[in-house]
Parts: structure tokens; C-alpha cells; sequence
């Protein structure tokens, strides 16, 4: 029986406007009515995620920044991780040198090298700032303008050791703890609630949903989702634009009522 549904959000859970659909949002309510948990499990952070949640109507509980966070429905911080101080501080000053455009998320708010593409984020403060104000660094999300730098700067930061380097889309990179990532912190929510692997019910449609599903027996890669995805996918289920999480969430139901 599943208890947990995990659904990652952008080009999965959210349609191409990048909204909850009204079929979507009453197909959450109906599963937290069923007893199961939902867990939107999204490279986002708490305040964008729970404003695209409160808006549909919906409260799901949170696994945040790729696997860097976990949150109740209410906001309350269950699991948290960081990337270590001096590899963050490496990190940054390389973006610098090479002029790129970076977000950090940290505890205390997000900071953008270019708050018009982040319009959530705060202007990036001088590097010695954050670090002196011993500020943890959770998640550090590259967009460069320049496209054809990502490859190079995706092989340079896949040599280290001490982090895990994905991407929800083609043009960026998202960096965070070699031991935060989707499917680890999900492994860590089901243990919280003392559910089996086999309990769990995952969907996604990037790269950064690998995790979850390499983990969990039960995974739905939707359409549109990146080949990658696919290959490791339970099941292939119908686009975002179809509300084919709605869709599958409901023949799920439909069994359970039988």
C-alpha cells in the first residue's frame, strides 16, 4: 500500500504555466483525505514552493533545494544540510572570477547575482560577508547567460568529491552536499515515519529526480520527462500538460477504494 507520494514539481507536478492545475490541487487533497502524505520534492525553496502550494489550495509537506531540506506542512524544519564552508567559499569565488550568474539559499533568505532572472532572491552581498556572518550555504543554483559554458563548468565540478551536481533544466547546474539529494533525503522522511521503500510512490521529470528514483521501487517519469529519467522510470505516464500525476494519483485511489 502507498503511503507517501513524492511528486517534483517544475515540467511534473506544475503545468506549462507553471501552476497547480484545480484538478491536480483536488487530487492532493484527496490522497491527505486517503491518510497518505504528500511531499512536494522540489529544487525550490520554502517561500517559493509554499506560495505556489498556498495559491492552489493545497499543503503538502516539503523536501526543498534538492534534497537540502525537509519541512512539515507548516514550515517547521525537520532535516537540513549544508555544503561544507570551505568548498562553498571555492565555489563562489570561481563563479566570481568567471563572472557567471548564481543564486545561493541559505537559512536566513536566497541572495541572486541577477535579481531580475530571481525576482524571489535578495542582491548578493561581497563573498567575505556571507562567509563571516558564518552563513550555511544549502544550495548554489549557476544560470550564465552564456549557455556554452555550462558543460565545462559541470565536468570542472563533477571532479570534486564533496558535492552533488545536477540540473532541473539544460540551462543550469545545481550544486548541494555530496550527501543531499532528492531520493537520499526521501529515504530519510520515509524512515522518519517508518514506512518501507516499497510504500513510497515517486514522480519527477529531470535529472534531479534520478535520485529518487534509483531509490524507490515505485516511479512514474511523466512524458516530457529527460531520457535519463525515463530509463530508470517504473512506468512512463502521460505530460505535465495532461495533469498526468492527477491522473495516476487517481487510478491509485480508485484501487485503494475497492
Amino acid at each position: 500500500m502507498i503511503r507517501l507520494i513524492a511528486s517534483d514539481l517544475d515540467g511534473t507536478l506544475l503545468n506549462e504555466e507553471s501552476m497547480l492545475s484545480e484538478k491536480t490541487a483536488e487530487c492532493i487533497r484527496t490522497a491527505q483525505q486517503a491518510g497518505i502524505l504528500w511531499v512536494a520534492a522540489t529544487g525550490r525553496s520554502l517561500k517559493t514552493a509554499s506560495e505556489l502550494m498556498r495559491t492552489a489550495g493545497v499543503s503538502p509537506e516539503y523536501l526543498l533545494l534538492n534534497g537540502a531540506e525537509f519541512r512539515k506542512s507548516d514550515g517547521t524544519l525537520i532535516f537540513q544540510k549544508s555544503i561544507k564552508e570551505s568548498c562553498a567559499q571555492e565555489i563562489i569565488q570561481m563563479l566570481m572570477e568567471k563572472k557567471l550568474d548564481f543564486e545561493i539559499n541559505t537559512p536566513v533568505g536566497d541572495f541572486s547575482t541577477d535579481c531580475e532572472f530571481c525576482d524571489t532572491a535578495r542582491p548578493m552581498p561581497a563573498v567575505e560577508k556571507i562567509f563571516d556572518a558564518q552563513i550555511k550555504i544549502q544550495k548554489i543554483f549557476i544560470f550564465p547567460e552564456e549557455q556554452n559554458k555550462l558543460k565545462n563548468i559541470k565536468e570542472f565540478l563533477k571532479k570534486r568529491q564533496d558535492i552533488t551536481v545536477t540540473s532541473s533544466a539544460t540551462w543550469n547546474i545545481e550544486i548541494t552536499d555530496r550527501q543531499a539529494n532528492k531520493g537520499a533525503m526521501l529515504e530519510q522522511i520515509a524512515e522518519y515515519y517508518g514506512w518501507s521503500k516499497e510504500e513510497v510512490l515517486v514522480f519527477g521529470d529531470g535529472n534531479n529526480d534520478i535520485s529518487m528514483f534509483e531509490k524507490f521501487p515505485h516511479s512514474r517519469a511523466v512524458k516530457n520527462a529527460v531520457e535519463s529519467l525515463k530509463k530508470n522510470a517504473e512506468k512512463v505516464i502521460e505530460s505535465n500538460r495532461d495533469d498526468a500525476v492527477a491522473q495516476e494519483v487517481c487510478r491509485l485511489l480508485q484501487h485503494l477504494s475497492l
